[in-house]
């Protein structure tokens, strides 16, 4: 869904930014840490350029988050190794055309096969042999978090045709001259201590005394007690499924579903909540969309205070609020031929109340939502890069965190190739040193 130009902005931060996107039109990575607001940033100016830009991001799953399609949709590729053969003239090349700007989203999932793959797509159905077809690209992610999936055996593949396996190895990338912003400001966490601790786990590289400040979040409470006071991330679907619903059945009362109303091309996979939802009074639920009215955002945590067919009743803080069913779209971008220009269409809905039991989240579930009270459930490890870091910068402070045993060396998984980009110099300071515009990567 498109948000309002009037969504609330750091302007003192973002206004930089804007001026390169906008008026100087320039090929962009915008990168940083959790919490900077690149999310925030990203909305704004789509809003402001709806009309000339088009959204895609590498999984359906973060396309509905970012409000656009798939670069597999829309750019027809075949859902496996992407090759020159692949890349064909587009019955919606028009639409390719009357874009302005490309933006994707959570790029550091995406290989370098695609990537080499959109610039020439791009070349080839907009008639323009310039990088990326002449469109400006603006990138969003960050390479601490995501990394794309590389098959055993692929990566020399990947190294020899397109120097390399992530999303800036091909020459493509170079060539289009980007750009590279990292927001530094961080708005989820305050405290220097806690900042510093997740900078160590960031960089997979804990000291002594950050290690010292995690050690002191420990605690052998079981999970499941632990879900009482605090929110539970653990690594597994099932995991989070075992501790939500026991913690709902040892609720009283009875247990009501709502089943959602699907309608055109939306897969399973892509529900951003359950179908059907079982929901009790007294649940723990987490609000899954901003309210237009701002009563909540997307992350507030609420209790189920009335459970009824066709009305639900919840619980923010000691205030009752009534909540109704929203409706999350599927896009696809085509070629008005009457009004010359981009349009957006949509091609499913998902309409259900917006929120999911919260007494556990998977650790992939809860990126992006920011909470007062975590505890990372380590029973079955961590085992994909940059879970650890994404985990423990969900909390607000380390007063709210705990662990169910001590980070270890194999619980900070870093693919050091992804990180290639992290290896900045000669970063010139912008806004009194919220944000750093890094221009000599790639020179």
């Amino acid at each position: 869904m498109d948000l309002p130009v009037t969504d609330k902005i750091d302007h003192e931060v973002y206004a930089p930014v804007m001026r390169v996107l906008e008026e100087e039109r320039s090929n962009v990575y915008l990168t940083g840490r959790a919490g900077t607001g690149k999310t925030t940033l990203l909305r704004q100016f789509v809003a402001r350029n709806a009309k000339t830009v088009v959204v895609l991001a590498p999984t359906g799953i973060a396309a509905i988050a970012a409000g656009g399609q798939t670069l597999h949709s829309f750019f027809r590729f075949p859902p496996r190794l992407i090759e020159a053969s692949d890349i064909k003239r587009l019955r919606h090349a028009k639409a390719m055309g009357a874009m302005d700007t490309l933006v994707i989203d959570e790029v550091s999932m995406v290989r370098s096969d695609m990537m080499a793959a959109i610039d020439q797509s791009l070349r080839l159905n907009r008639g323009v042999d310039a990088p990326f077809g002449g469109v400006q690209v603006v990138l969003v992610g960050d390479p601490y978090q995501l990394p794309p999936v590389i098959e055993r055996g692929l990566e020399t593949y990947l190294e020899d045709i397109h120097d390399g396996c992530y999303f800036f190895s091909p020459p493509a990338f170079r060539e289009a001259g980007f750009r590279l912003i990292e927001l530094t400001r961080v708005f989820r966490q305050s405290d220097p201590v806690f900042l510093d601790v997740l900078g160590g786990v960031r960089r997979g590289e804990l000291d002594r005394q950050q290690a010292e400040f995690l050690d002191d979040c420990v605690s052998d409470i079981d999970p499941v007690m632990a879900a009482d006071t605090h929110v539970v991330l653990t690594g597994t679907n099932a995991a989070a499924f075992e501790i939500n619903h026991r913690k709902l059945a040892a609720l009283p009362g009875q247990q009501t579903e709502f089943e959602a109303k699907v309608t055109g091309q939306f897969d399973a996979k892509l529900f951003p909540t359950e179908s059907p939802l079982s929901l009790k009074a007294g649940a723990r639920v987490i609000l899954l969309r901003n309210d237009a009215e701002k009563r909540w955002v997307n992350g507030t945590l609420a209790e189920i205070v009335k459970v009824e067919p066709g009305q639900l009743r919840i619980k923010i803080d000691d205030k009752e609020y009534k909540i109704e069913p929203v409706v999350w779209e599927r896009y696809r971008y085509e070629f008005d031929s009457k009004k010359s220009e981009l349009k957006k269409e949509v091609v499913g809905t998902f309409k259900q109340y917006p929120l999911r039991l919260a007494w556990a989240l998977t650790i992939h579930k809860s990126q992006g939502q920011t909470l007062d009270k975590v505890f990372i459930d380590l029973r079955r490890g961590l085992f994909a890069h940059g879970q650890a870091y994404v985990a423990l910068s969900r909390c607000r402070s380390l007063d709210g965190l705990l662990l169910s045993r001590a980070l270890t060396s194999r619980d900070l998984i870093m693919d050091r190739r992804a990180l290639a980009l992290g290896r900045l110099q000669d970063v010139e300071e912008w806004a009194g040193g919220r944000m750093a515009m890094l221009e000599t990567l790639f020179q």
